[in-house]
């Protein structure tokens, strides 16, 4: 008797969870993109590791100094730009909050 009043409550319970969370959420809003924060790691990773390999290639005399420098300074510019686009994702909402107030 007990678990079937429990199971009445459970149910009751889920129904009206369901039932306020189907009227609370506006259907009509678009969806909001988001960058692809997996592929940003994934794209620092990769130019760090081509870094590695062009550093250990210029120990070894196969390439230049200059070219070893240049990489870098793209690669940099490149991390630097993924990460202003990462950091400006994560804070929109303390943005939105402030502006609302």
């Amino acid at each position: 008797m007990f678990l079937v009043m429990m199971g009445t409550l459970i149910s009751i319970w889920l129904l009206w969870a369901s039932w306020k969370f189907f009227h609370t959420i506006d259907w009509e809003e678009p969806a909001e993109p988001s960058p692809d924060l997996r592929g940003m790691h994934k794209r620092q990773a990769e130019l760090m590791h081509i870094q590695d390999v062009l550093a250990e290639a210029v120990q070894q005399g196969k390439i230049s100094v200059s070219a070893l420098e240049e990489f870098k300074r793209y690669s940099e510019a490149e991390i630097g730009d993924l990460q202003r686009i990462e950091t400006a994702w994560k804070n929109r909402r303390k943005v939105d909050r402030v502006l609302s107030q």
